[in-house]
């Protein structure tokens, strides 16, 4: 979504248009899950955090006309709401989900490569286990998240250089591992 877009479906917001809520909600609840569960590690939180942030929104519309980027706005109140959760709640245990499972499409399917993927994509996985918390957030809101380093920069309250550092170590140290694994 560019800029634009955003301002207009954020005017229609402030204007009460249920529907426009539920486009942003569509286009953005995914990205919010992700985030919030990197701070939260539930899946049940994490989706209660993502309904507030919306349903703040919607609560808040009327004042809401003065922001410029919904999406940092949307990254910003998810991250913020997470660490309130924490502070105010204990989280409950449960299997963690894996946030960054990469699917690797294979153009032969045969029962040998969908093994060999699967082998490759938990290989991966541990990889990226592996990382430094910060490193891994940062890692994951480029991978997964699509930002841009300057976005994440300003989420995350760090510099461009450190956002850019975090993915360099992050795709050496990932290279790394996956290179000694296939030896």
């Amino acid at each position: 979504m560019n800029k634009e877009q955003s301002i207009i479906l954020l005017e229609k917001i402030v204007r009460g248009d249920e529907h426009a809520l539920r486009q942003l909600f569509d286009m953005f609840s995914h990205k919010l899950f992700h985030l919030a569960y990197s701070y939260l590690q539930s899946r049940e939180v994490a989706e209660e955090v993502v309904l507030d942030v919306f349903t703040a929104i919607w609560n808040k519309r009327n004042s809401l006309a003065h922001v410029k980027n919904i999406e940092s706005y949307l990254y910003i109140s998810a991250k913020n709401q997470a660490l309130q959760y924490i502070r105010r709640k204990p989280i409950p245990d449960e299997n963690l989900l894996s946030l960054y499972e990469i699917e690797l499409i294979s153009e032969d399917s045969t029962p040998e490569h969908i093994l060999l993927g699967k082998e490759y994509e938990l290989i991966i996985q541990e990889a990226i286990d592996t990382l430094p918390p910060k490193c891994k957030e940062v890692f994951r809101l480029h991978l997964s998240d699509n930002l841009k380093n300057r976005e994440i920069a300003k989420l995350l309250s760090i510099s461009e250089k450190t956002v850019s550092d975090h993915l360099t170590l992050a795709y050496k140290r990932i290279s790394s591992y996956v290179k000694k694994r296939y030896r």
